[in-house]
């Protein structure tokens, strides 16, 4: 996989002169390092970071990244789904560059975070949780295929560009008991890029905790992730009856995410959002929709 692009190389792929390449590295449109040299070369992050920036769709970048020709030929035409079955075995192999290279490749033909999350990045973790489930995976096959996409993800942030600050704040929390937290880190990534300052309280957060953190910090946005709430009455009366009122007693928004979160509870819960696909992120964390 290609992780290092010279101006020629850059020129190329974007379709654009190598001076162009260049001016953009010396007014700082574009990162770059030095060689001993001083010639200029650019790193895969750099590449992408720019790429999301300008949202570009460059799937010639992404397919650059395999050797394999169906891969490459998916790549060109838009498919990014097809880098959930090499994701899972990435991620079951416990190894993380690859996972990593993988994710940039899926952000370079398509600059879109909530699509890479909801594509490419939850496919796999469903498929390792049915074979554990089924009993045709450990616990620390499952475990380390699950932290191997978690740090991936977190890695991916030095490869995508971040707005300027909006001024908003958002908590982020699993409810008590909940434990999958890659969710959590993938609403993260995608707020801190649209310029969200967040605060990401983590997996099983006691209720009462995460009214007192939305008490203190007095967010725009309230966030929480339930995958299968063990007892579905004292989930909905704690949403009910503790976590939205907090939330609306500053003026903030409440987004309660989680499967068949909407088909299961959508008409018993308080909550300014019900949500079962990540994508729906985009309209609730729209800043024209909150107040300072």
């Amino acid at each position: 996989m290609k992780r290092i692009y010279s101006s020629r190389d850059l020129a190329e792929l974007l379709s654009v002169n190598e001076s162009t390449v260049k001016r953009w590295s010396d007014t700082g449109y574009i990162s770059c390092v030095r060689t001993k040299g001083g010639h200029r070369r650019f790193p895969i992050q750099s590449v992408i970071r720019f790429v999301q920036e300008n949202k570009m769709e460059v799937p010639e970048l992404a397919a650059q990244m395999f050797s394999s020709r169906d891969l490459q030929a998916n790549l060109v035409a838009g498919n990014t789904d097809v880098l959930a079955p090499p994701l899972k075995e990435a991620a079951l192999a416990g190894d993380l560059a690859e996972s990593l290279s993988i994710l940039r490749a899926g952000l370079a033909a398509k600059p879109d975070l909530l699509s890479l999350y909801s594509d490419v990045v939850f496919p796999p973790l469903v498929d390792i949780g049915h074979e554990w489930a089924a009993g045709n995976l450990t616990v620390d096959a499952e475990h380390l295929a699950s932290r191997t996409i978690r740090d991936a993800v977190v890695r991916l942030q030095s490869s995508v560009y971040r707005k300027p600050s909006n001024g908003l704040t958002a908590v982020l929390a699993c409810y008590e008991g909940e434990l999958h937290e890659i969710v959590l880190h993938c609403i993260a990534s995608y707020l801190q890029a649209e310029g969200w300052a967040v605060l990401n309280l983590g997996q099983s957060t006691p209720v009462d905790s995460l009214v007192n953190a939305i008490r203190r910090r007095k967010p725009q946005l309230v966030a929480v992730s339930a995958h299968l709430p063990e007892h579905e009455r004292r989930f909905v009366r704690a949403i009910n009856q503790k976590v939205f009122p907090a939330a609306h007693r500053l003026g903030a928004r409440l987004a309660v995410g989680g499967p068949e979160m909407r088909s299961r509870f959508g008409d018993r819960l308080r909550a300014d959002f019900v949500s079962e696909s990540i994508l729906d992120l985009e309209t609730i964390a729209d800043p024209r929709h909150c107040r300072k």
